[in-house]
């Protein structure tokens, strides 16, 4: 049987360190979707990537070709499984996905068909304005259940990292979910610590229950491809 070596904590928090006995976990977030205010609910939950996010997923891939990789998750939504594949391809690494990995449903009870329509353009528009002012899921009123998604995460996060000791993993998810990984190792109650930008890098480490946080929300790659968010995708 073979033993596996146990990483010190030093080993988490230090990027120069080797991943003997730990886990490093480069979590990309999609790259830019095709979202509107006049969209379906539907629609909405999983669209596909825009114009700009398929040069984005380029870039990234571009970006984490020289790395060594040894496997990628994604969720099973289409603007993160291509993410994924972008990045993947450069590695002859087929992406697996995780229905775990899957963003946090803001609209899970809601019965509508449009946003618009049933909640009207202003109350979504200060839905949204609450949200990115508090850091937090409890402005969406439809919203599924916060403790949970984050057990949720926090599960499959721990069953990747104990897969892959010594090994480095790409996982190519969304915004509340690099959220709730950050905010479980920051141990803060906020929903969204950070605005995570479409493609960006964030590093963490593993070993057992431990985690540490190297970098968060690096982005350089698309700084030659766009200048400006769409208000619509944040």
């Amino acid at each position: 049987m073979t033993q596996t070596t146990s990483a010190r904590t030093i080993q988490l928090e230090n990027p120069f360190a080797p991943l003997d006995g730990l886990c490093e976990l480069l979590l990309v977030r999609h790259g830019e979707q095709v979202l509107t205010i006049d969209q379906s609910v539907d629609d909405a939950v999983d669209p596909p990537l825009s114009e700009l996010g398929l040069r984005q997923v380029e870039a990234v891939g571009q970006r984490l070709a020289d790395r060594e990789v040894h496997a990628i998750y994604s969720s099973p939504l289409a603007r993160a499984l291509q993410t994924g594949e972008a990045i993947g391809k450069h590695h002859g690494i087929v992406p697996t996905p995780l229905d775990e990995l899957r963003e946090f449903h803001p609209w899970a009870s809601f019965e509508g068909t449009s946003f618009r329509e049933t909640l009207g353009a202003n109350e979504v528009k200060r839905i949204f304005r609450d949200h990115l002012r508090t850091k937090s899921f409890a402005p969406f009123p439809y919203a599924e259940d916060r403790d949970r998604f984050r057990e949720r995460i926090d599960g499959v996060v721990a069953g990747i990292v104990d897969r892959h000791p010594g090994e480095r993993v790409v996982i190519t998810c969304h915004s509340g979910v690099i959220n709730a990984v950050l905010a479980s190792v920051l141990e803060t109650d906020q929903d969204m610590p950070v605005r995570v930008h479409h493609t960006s890098i964030s590093v963490f480490r593993g070993a057992d229950t431990r985690r540490a946080v190297v970098s968060v929300n690096d982005f350089a790659h698309v700084l030659d491809l766009q200048d400006s968010v769409n208000p619509f995708n944040l």
